[in-house]
């Protein structure tokens, strides 16, 4: 894939999700206004917001939007994002969604837009994000191994032009996840695009494996660059709440019970499985504060069960129409 045109309206509105990290957010959002292509619209969903600190930043960024709400998890918080979009601004084609702990280079916008405008088949975007040194790799993409464990592209590895190609990818990350607007209809479940269910941690991947099942692309646009802080990095795993922990390994089991085809669980499954035994002896032995996300998973099966009965027409009809 390759050739945008430079010229390109400001067609998108900015959501950022928040959790008392001020300083973070306070960064995000300079980065936001800081864009060479401004988006037409800042909305920011403050969860369990601090009044003071919150006047303090919110002061700052006279023209954004808050809602401060409790904290509802972040799939819930996104999708009230994208609700504030749909209201103050509908006539956006496109919603940028960032974690508060992003900022943006001044081009990312005016790289990103223009490559999604010229590829109508990518509803998801995203560029290059990269650690706090600008040199460590963050993401570049998602992919999804035969374990059926997401995986961000080049994680953790040094930027060396490895990943400089704009192309189709698996998926993309919720730190910085860039929405076709009109594909939204189509992609949401029982008026969800996020599902709540996950409440925190995966609902980014699901999200890209449901659009993939239906024939939608994601596409990544390295010129598009962005620093992450990533609250979740593998070193500091026990930094991370155990209850937060738990809805990660929960997630893991939902969205294969709500994504995957019979005929690629059968072709994988010594793969899977491999992982999962592996995955279990690491929570029996450094983490078994973890262990009840099985019982967590076996709980909300019927409900991942019917929404992926709710979505398997759609799926239908899509490959009909390939």
């Amino acid at each position: 894939m390759s050739g945008a045109s430079p010229a390109a309206s400001a067609d998108y509105a900015v959501g950022i999700v928040h959790y008392q990290s001020y300083e973070l957010l306070d960064r995000c959002l300079a980065s936001v206004e800081a864009q060479s292509l401004p988006p037409r619209g800042i909305f920011v969903m403050d969860l369990e917001g601090q009044s003071d600190r919150a006047e303090t930043v919110r002061s700052l960024y006279p023209s954004s939007v808050w809602q401060a709400v409790p904290n509802v998890g972040y799939a819930a918080a996104s999708n009230r994002c994208l609700a504030l979009i749909a209201e103050h601004a509908p006539e956006t084609r496109y919603a940028l969604l960032l974690n508060a702990d992003v900022e943006l280079e001044v081009d990312f916008a005016a790289n990103l837009v223009p490559e999604m405008d010229v590829h109508p088949e990518a509803v998801l975007g995203t560029g290059k994000l990269v650690r706090a040194d600008g040199i460590t790799l963050d993401s570049a993409g998602i992919t999804l191994p035969r374990n059926r464990r997401p995986r961000d592209r080049g994680s953790d590895s040094r930027d060396t032009g490895q990943f400089d190609t704009v192309e189709s990818v698996w998926g993309v990350s919720g730190a910085a996840l860039f929405l076709r607007r009109e594909a939204i209809e189509t992609l949401e479940i029982e008026g969800e695009l996020f599902d709540e269910d996950f409440y925190i941690y995966h609902e980014d991947t699901d999200l890209c494996w449901r659009a993939q099942n239906l024939g939608m692309q994601s596409l990544y646009v390295p010129a598009a660059r962005a620093i992450h802080l990533r609250g979740w990095k593998r070193a500091d795993r026990f930094a991370v709440a155990a209850s937060l922990r738990r809805h990660s390994f929960k997630n893991h089991y939902l969205e294969i019970l709500k994504n995957e085809r019979w005929r690629d669980l059968v072709r994988n499954l010594p793969f899977l499985a491999g992982w999962e035994v592996l995955r279990l002896g690491h929570a029996l032995v450094r983490d078994p504060a973890v262990l009840p996300g099985y019982l967590d998973a076996a709980k909300l099966a019927p409900r991942i069960w019917r929404k992926r009965r709710l979505l398997e027409p759609r799926i239908r009809a899509s490959a009909s129409s390939r």
